[in-house]
């Protein structure tokens, strides 16, 4: 009779890290973070508010982000939003970031 080898990885073992490893993805992709990133300049004046949604990721240059709204203060005020996200890099000389709720208009645009 020809010796067995002991089996490292058992049904058992194969199935629960796999199961382990969907839980894991499910609870990971599910969370959506936003992130206010309020930009001025060296007087404190400020020069842009940004909403962020997902990861803020520094850079030498600033952050780059997945913007959803950005909005600049008079006396040319805009109020650009991004339903679908817009890759951008924010830059200025101080940037202020603030976790936040769900903006009320992506909120409400979910809900249609």
């Amino acid at each position: 009779m020809l010796p067995t080898l002991p089996r490292i990885h058992s049904p058992a073992t194969v199935r629960a890290v796999k199961y382990l490893s969907l839980l894991a993805l499910t609870f990971l992709g599910g969370c959506h973070t936003f992130t206010q990133l309020s930009v001025s300049d060296l007087s404190g004046d400020p020069i842009s508010t940004w909403v962020a949604e997902g990861r803020v990721r520094k850079v030498p240059e600033g952050y780059l982000i997945k913007a959803v709204e950005r909005t600049t203060p008079p006396p040319y005020a805009t109020n650009n939003r991004y339903p679908n996200g817009r890759a951008a890099t924010v830059i200025g000389p101080n940037i202020i970031l603030q976790e936040i709720d769900k903006p009320a208009w992506l909120v409400e645009l979910d809900g249609k």
